[in-house]
């Protein structure tokens, strides 16, 4: 295996067209511990704790971002008003901010159910929702831990893997949902919605709280810039 010096850069997919600025949702996510290569033994087990730790961030950033925080409500008043329709009620409650946002977790949820994980993602196909990543990805770079850890292609990958829903319980490693797992928060409903992905590859030294450092130990710093074409509807967020 070709050893690549650090800093090392690489742009793995590219459109040629930038995000637009208009209704830009931009965040980081973060992520440390054991990043195998795809391929490994154990892989979706592997793939699915790495998936867990993104779940809290998104669920939170659904809550702070100002963007994010109007599109869940406005999902769930849409929500609430095809339920009071269809039930016939003439009075119907004024729901809170976060009573609506609850009620659009609940009908997405709903919606990308897979194996028993209620899903939210973020970014779907049919809300055309455009993202690109920038990866800032710290790994051991001592000679002894090279064939052990795989190559930073591999590494990608599994993040790539643990930032899509689970769509069956083997891609969630054959682990149910935890109590504070539903709903589910991911990403993304598939990584080829991912229009460009640019990563920085640099040394690591040890992990916060760490003693030792071990071959597949990994500090991912992941900044996400997510647009979409059609940012006046929700509709299609259901289909």
């Amino acid at each position: 295996m070709e050893k690549k010096e650090l800093p090392y850069t690489q742009v793995h997919v590219g459109t040629g067209e930038p995000i637009e600025e208009r209704d830009l949702v931009e965040f980081r996510l973060l992520y440390q511990g054991k990043l195998p290569s795809t391929g490994n033994t154990g892989k979706p087990a592997d793939v699915h704790e790495i998936r867990r730790s993104f779940h809290p961030q998104l669920r939170r950033l659904w809550f702070v971002l100002p963007q994010l925080r109007q599109l869940g409500e406005s999902i769930g008043t849409t929500v609430y008003g095809r339920e009071i329709t269809e039930q016939q009620i003439q009075t119907p409650v004024c729901l809170t901010t976060e009573q609506a946002m609850h009620k659009a977790f609940e009908s997405m949820g709903k919606n990308w159910n897979r194996s028993g994980y209620q899903c939210v993602p973020l970014v779907t196909q049919n809300l055309s929702l455009r993202c690109a990543l920038d990866i800032l990805l710290l790994r051991p770079d001592e000679k002894r831990f090279i064939f052990e850890q795989g190559d930073i292609d591999g590494q990608v990958k599994t993040l790539f893997d643990a930032l899509k829903i689970p769509k069956t319980l083997t891609d969630a490693g054959g682990s149910a949902p935890q109590q504070d797992e539903t709903p589910f928060f991911c990403l993304l409903e598939d990584d080829r919605l991912i229009s460009e992905v640019r990563v920085l590859s640099d040394q690591l030294l040890l992990l916060p709280h760490a003693k030792t450092l071990e071959a597949n130990d990994c500090f991912a710093a992941i900044t996400v810039r997510v647009n979409h074409k059609s940012p006046s509807t929700f509709d299609n967020w259901f289909a």
